[in-house]
């Protein structure tokens, strides 16, 4: 079952959509929806409205987050959603939700299905399944060239179909280039550092860093990085802090780029 967290849409349009939804039956059967309203009557998000998006998010298997917002400096919240959940802003939704006011919500409704129907090709094509999706890499200490490094953009992509086969594609050719059999099948960077996910798990992650793209990591998941030929290797982790290890050594870090010691 799909998730949809309609996140910062007007209060007063809540009790609008569901009787829309209800009299259409226009909602698909894979979805459910639920909201985290903006208290007023403009679309907006605030650090409250987030917060409760993600723990709305962490209770579902497969959560993705819509947003509602017509506010000046939205995309500041982005970065406490997208690192971990699905994350879309839905600017037509926007533009039409006065329909939900008037005898005719269709056009709200059909935006609202071609917008889920996009999610739900995500989700079947795009989102990590298990712990071997390429996504699940640091793209902060993942060394890759060329075209390579979009990867994790692609992914997050929406709007278009086109995105979804780029991504797929994205994906394809990542795992070609960067999965590499050094004893098993493991994924090597441009540096030769070895990303290991099959070590022992130990340090859960704090909330919400046990999530990316909408994929529910297992506890203490992280990969062990060294050097393909036992050298000393440096990296740098998700905040630009620089990490050494000694010959023969290890880094632990986990899929957001921190380093677990």
């Amino acid at each position: 079952m799909e998730t949809a967290i309609l996140l910062g849409i007007p209060t007063p349009y809540v009790a609008r959509l569901r009787n829309a939804l209800d009299s259409h039956r226009a909602l698909p059967e894979a979805w459910s929806l639920l909201f985290v309203p903006a208290p007023k009557k403009n679309p907006e998000i605030s650090r409250g409205t987030v917060r409760q998006a993600c723990q709305f998010a962490d209770k579902h298997p497969s959560p993705h987050i819509l947003g509602f917002s017509t506010q000046q400096h939205r995309f500041e919240w982005v970065d406490e959603l997208a690192p971990y959940f699905r994350f879309r802003w839905c600017d037509q939704l926007v533009s039409s939700l006065n329909c939900l006011a008037t005898p005719n919500p269709a056009p709200f409704l059909e935006r609202l299905a071609a917008d889920l129907a996009e999610e739900e090709q995500w989700s079947s094509r795009i989102k990590p399944m298990d712990m071997g999706s390429p996504l699940l890499l640091p793209e902060s200490s993942f060394s890759v060239g060329g075209g390579h490094k979009h990867l994790w953009r692609h992914a997050r992509s929406y709007g278009d179909q086109a995105n979804i086969e780029g991504a797929v594609k994205a994906v394809r050719e990542f795992e070609r280039v960067y999965l590499r059999k050094e004893e098993h099948y493991q994924w090597i960077d441009d540096r030769d550092l070895i990303f290991d996910r099959t070590g022992p798990r130990h340090a859960q992650a704090p909330f919400p860093r046990g999530w990316k793209f909408s994929y529910r990591l297992p506890d203490g998941f992280h990969y062990d990085i060294k050097h393909l030929e036992d050298r000393k290797f440096s990296i740098t982790d998700v905040a630009g802090a620089l990490h050494i290890s000694a010959a023969k050594g290890y880094i632990n870090m986990d899929p957001h780029g921190y380093v677990r010691h």
